[in-house]
């Protein structure tokens, strides 16, 4: 084989790898799903990187997230921090927190009242 068609050959699997990496999700892309079970509905709930000073908007919008329900969290920003800060806002008027919750390695956590938390 020639070299030219050898740098052709080497540039086309450059290529081809290029094009299946770029489509391919990151390592840190995954849902989170979230289960509550506070004994009461939710109505905010904030969230934000252990090392971060300030909550992230409402990521429930206008919607409620009734108790024994899960919500599904599409997090590419889990990247950011092995561990997040939860916060609850309830219909009366209360809150909870939920503090340095690691979401690395886990796929569901269950809020529970008085900000326990567990993995599944």
């Amino acid at each position: 084989m020639r070299m030219k068609d050898l740098q052709k050959l080497f540039l086309a699997l450059v290529l081809a790898v290029g094009v299946v990496l770029a489509g391919s999700p990151t390592a840190d892309a995954k849902d989170l799903a979230l289960v509550n079970r506070t004994g009461a509905d939710i109505i905010v709930l904030n969230c934000s990187p252990t090392i971060s000073t300030s909550w992230y908007n409402d990521v429930l919008g206008s919607d409620i997230w009734p108790n024994g329900t899960t919500i599904t969290l599409d997090f590419d920003r889990w990247s950011l921090s092995d561990t997040w800060d939860f916060q609850v806002h309830y219909a009366d008027g209360s809150s909870e927190d939920w503090r340095q919750v690691n979401v690395r390695d886990v796929n569901t956590i269950i809020l529970h009242p008085n900000g326990r938390n567990e993995y599944l």
